[in-house]
């Protein structure tokens, strides 16, 4: 949540140690029964709800590790929350121009291999 859509709740501690959470919390964060989520503590004022996703070990590429290393140590130091949505948003962003790439050194490759794209290959390296 950025500071321009920032919103405060009070909740209050219940029996066993419960608290529940308001509607538009559950709505803004996309939370329904059973899902986890972290709380994150950097300091008393300083509180957060993490949506916690657990995802199979096998489907985690060491450049996915990586990443999510990285973002961990980013949260840890204060990093702005990012909404799933903007998260996905510049992902596919990010691929788009990664795809772009590979078909662009497809074509210098079919074209240098055909012979008539010398020029064309000696002109953009």
């Amino acid at each position: 949540m950025t500071q321009s859509n920032q919103a405060e709740y009070t909740v209050k501690i219940a029996g066993k140690r419960q608290i529940t959470l308001p509607k538009r919390i559950l709505d803004t964060l996309h939370l329904k029964q059973g899902d986890e989520f972290q709380i994150v503590v950097h300091s008393p004022t300083d509180i957060r709800l993490v949506p916690y996703v657990s995802i199979r070990r096998d489907l985690i590429t060491p450049e996915i590790e990586k990443i999510l290393k990285q973002r961990r140590a980013e949260i840890e130091n204060g990093a702005e929350m990012v909404s799933q949505e903007e998260l996905l948003a510049k992902a596919k962003v990010r691929n788009a121009k990664r795809r772009n790439a590979g078909r662009r050194k497809v074509e210098l490759l079919q074209a240098a291999e055909s012979g008539s794209g010398e020029e064309e290959l000696s002109s953009t390296s």
